[in-house]
């Protein structure tokens, strides 16, 4: 049996299986899974978290005890449904122990190994079966078809990064479409690309382990079932029960009459469902007419004559003059080294495409952040008005030309954008026209927890502010210059 095959085969195990089944290996994956992503956030964020280092260690290790005991249950549930002649008592007790005994042992000896996975994942199914040699067992299917393990434990390993890099991505992406599509400003959708981090990566790898941990299960479970049919013929037993049942219908079939429209009409039925006509030939005959057809027709057929057109361009383009009139010998350009020319000028054309947006990108923010131009007059008025309408600059220089007319209360107003406007530059707040000054304060406690004092400051300011532009109290320089003289201590200590 070639690695593939033995791939499809534990697909369609896990497939088979009962509820129940997939029910056993979630009871004890789960709590070890929320357990470690718990710890690494817990050990990667909180400053306190090594004080109680050892409790946390010890916890998870024996979630990994209980996982790898129930995940014996699930290969010795799996063994039995693909052998139904096992019929041994199962005993709990001895994947427990065995568990407790050797799975510290694979941690000792983590080597990449086929032979080493193998085993330790043989003899906690053979433990679990209540086999007395499971040890033993193990040991003998472990080496059983190493080609096949090394192909197989490649293939596995290829699909899991593929499934990794899918589930980073998702993680990453769909905060972002929820913003942007639904309107929905959660916390995930403001970290930005500090959502790249090492909790993040933790959830992806968990997801990727919960859906490739079965599979490897299956798949020893397999090996061990066929390792040992080549000695007990287990393999032709199974088959021969199923040929029997099959037989068995067959012949129970035959003993009633068959009413031959109704069998039509089933047949029939099957075969125009949706997973099946898109298999089935086109009718002969004419097509369907209309309107709506004839446009679809004419739509299809000028992108495949466009689709010509550049093709024959290009190829024209690639061959010899000597080679399109038939004089020379020898092509000097052949198909596969046109086909790569095409995708190196392809590939070029992309790549200039997106240096161009990218450098453009980055002019405009360098242009929004460092250059003070000309900006067209805000009314500070408005409540509408956000913080990102004018630099940091502008809205200083703007709040000293208030103070110069005697305008305090606009100065003042003036002061408090820049200081958001100074915040959102160095990722400590997000600047939106829905959000209040409790919004702001309460994200930047939660953006700042490395400098409490900074969110400190800032409600102080933000004190100040509210009193001067809400509050019936008349605004005068001395308010206005507590308010800056905030925001510059504020800044003195964001550096």
């Amino acid at each position: 049996m070639t690695a593939i095959d033995l791939l499809e085969e534990a697909v369609n195990l896990l497939r088979e299986s009962p509820l129940e089944t997939s029910v056993t290996y979630l009871i004890g994956a789960a709590p070890l899974t929320l357990a470690f992503l718990f710890f690494l956030a817990d050990m990667n964020r909180s400053p306190y978290a090594f004080e109680h280092l050892p409790w946390a260690s010890l916890g998870l290790a024996l979630l990994f005890v209980w996982k790898n005991s129930w995940q014996a249950v699930f290969m010795a549930r799996l063994y039995r449904q693909v052998s139904p002649s096992e019929t041994g008592p199962a005993n709990p007790w001895q994947a427990v122990l065995t568990q407790a005994t050797l799975q510290p042992l694979s941690m000792l000896v983590p080597l990449p190994l086929p032979w080493i996975s193998a085993f330790f994942r043989n003899v906690a199914m053979y433990a679990a079966l209540g086999r007395p040699d499971a040890v033993r067992a193990a040991r003998k299917q472990s080496v059983y078809a190493t080609r096949q393990n090394w192909t197989v434990l490649w293939i596995v390993f290829l699909g899991s990064l593929l499934l990794f890099v899918n589930v980073l991505i998702a993680i990453v992406l769909l905060p972002q479409l929820g913003r942007s599509l639904l309107g929905i400003e959660g916390d995930l959708a403001r970290l930005g690309e500090g959502i790249f981090n090492l909790t993040t990566a933790g959830v992806a790898a968990a997801i990727t382990w919960l859906a490739v941990d079965p599979l490897l299960d299956a798949i020893y479970v397999l090996r061990c079932f066929y390792g040992e049919s080549l000695v007990t013929g287990a393999d032709l037993r199974a088959a021969l029960k199923k040929l029997a049942i099959v037989i068995f219908m067959i012949a129970s079939l035959r003993a009633q009459p068959i009413d031959q429209q109704k069998l039509d009409q089933a047949i029939d039925q099957v075969v125009h469902q949706r997973e099946f006509t898109w298999r089935s030939p086109r009718p002969e005959g004419a097509g369907p007419e209309g309107k709506w057809v004839g446009w679809y027709r004419s739509a299809v057929k000028l992108l495949q004559e466009a689709r010509d057109l550049i093709w024959n361009k290009i190829r024209e383009w690639l061959t010899p003059e000597k080679d399109r009139s038939g004089n020379g010998k020898d092509t000097a350009v052949n198909r596969k080294t046109m086909l790569t020319l095409i995708t190196l000028i392809v590939a070029l054309i992309a790549a200039g495409i997106v240096v161009y947006f990218l450098r453009r990108t980055r002019r405009a923010v360098v242009a929004a952040r460092a250059v003070v131009a000309a900006a067209p007059p805000v009314n500070l008025a408005d409540e509408s008005l956000t913080a990102d309408r004018l630099p940091e600059a502008e809205w200083l220089a703007l709040a000293e030309q208030w103070m110069e007319k005697g305008d305090f209360r606009m100065a003042l107003k003036a002061i408090y954008l820049a200081a958001l406007n100074y915040l959102s530059a160095h990722d400590l707040v997000s600047v939106r026209r829905w959000k209040s000054g409790l919004d702001y304060r309460r994200e930047l406690a939660r953006r700042a927890r490395s400098r409490p004092e900074l969110p400190q400051i800032f409600a102080r300011s933000l004190a100040v502010f509210e009193q001067g532009w809400y509050g019936r109290r008349a605004v005068d320089r001395a308010m206005a210059q507590s308010l800056a003289d905030g925001f510059d201590e504020m800044r003195a200590r964001a550096k």
